[in-house]
């Protein structure tokens, strides 16, 4: 028996307990960059688990990481999982050769725009400049201007060092750091000084984005007042 045999056979293990303890979950595939959950797949079972396979331990505050219970031979990482009874979403992060299927927990939505620069200046490193904060100078590059509906599920939860308002006036809130998690199937090449906003209106601005194996996990501040 060769790696990939014993590999279908853990995932089709997994499909059997899913029929078992798990719910209904509509499966979809993003093809565009306008609509994440365009493409509904099929209608499968599944269950979630906070690493601990007997299904005992619950996840804590600010871990976005779970473990899914499904057939994996017909999902791929960057795949969606809606379940059907309350809407809850997870993108397949991973499906790593006889491991744990990782699974990232959706808290919000987003889309994701991107600043028009201005023409460089004159001189050796040619600086130029965006206007973050200014609708009317972005281009959107996932998601839509329309309703939330649209919006990409994502991971965004307190992570990282906040920073002073760009006010700089005695009573303004500090630009609270965050951590935004993203599946691979992302379709364009996300950089620093992107702007998200999600379906609450918050608007976070990229310090950095990393593309891994597992999706792109995003430094960021919220940027208000």
């Amino acid at each position: 028996m060769d790696g990939a045999t014993i590999q279908q056979r853990i995932y089709a293990g997994r499909g059997k307990a899913a029929l078992r303890i798990g719910l209904d979950c509509r499966q979809y595939r993003p093809l565009t960059a306008a609509a994440p959950l365009g493409n509904l797949v099929a209608t499968i079972k599944a269950a979630f688990n906070a690493g601990d396979s007997t299904y005992r331990a619950p996840n804590l505050p600010g871990d976005p990481i779970w473990y899914g219970d499904f057939d994996a031979r017909t999902t791929r990482a960057g795949d969606y999982l809606v379940r059907v009874s309350d809407g809850s979403t997870w993108f397949i992060a991973g499906q790593q050769q006889l491991l744990p299927i990782i699974c990232v927990d959706c808290n919000r939505k987003v889309k994701i725009m991107r600043g028009t620069a201005s023409a460089p200046t004159v001189g050796l490193l040619g600086y130029n400049a965006e206007s973050p904060c200014d609708p009317t100078s972005m281009q959107t590059l996932i998601g839509t201007d329309g309703p939330p509906a649209a919006f990409w599920p994502a991971s965004i939860l307190l992570g990282g060092k906040s920073q002073a308002s760009a006010t700089k006036l005695p009573s303004a809130s500090k630009q609270a750091g965050w951590r935004i998690l993203l599946p691979p199937s992302i379709p364009v090449t996300l950089q620093a000084g992107d702007i998200a906003v999600d379906d609450l209106g918050r608007r976070y601005l990229f310090d950095a984005a990393e593309a891994t194996d597992l999706g792109w996990r995003i430094n960021a501040q919220e940027v208000h007042a």
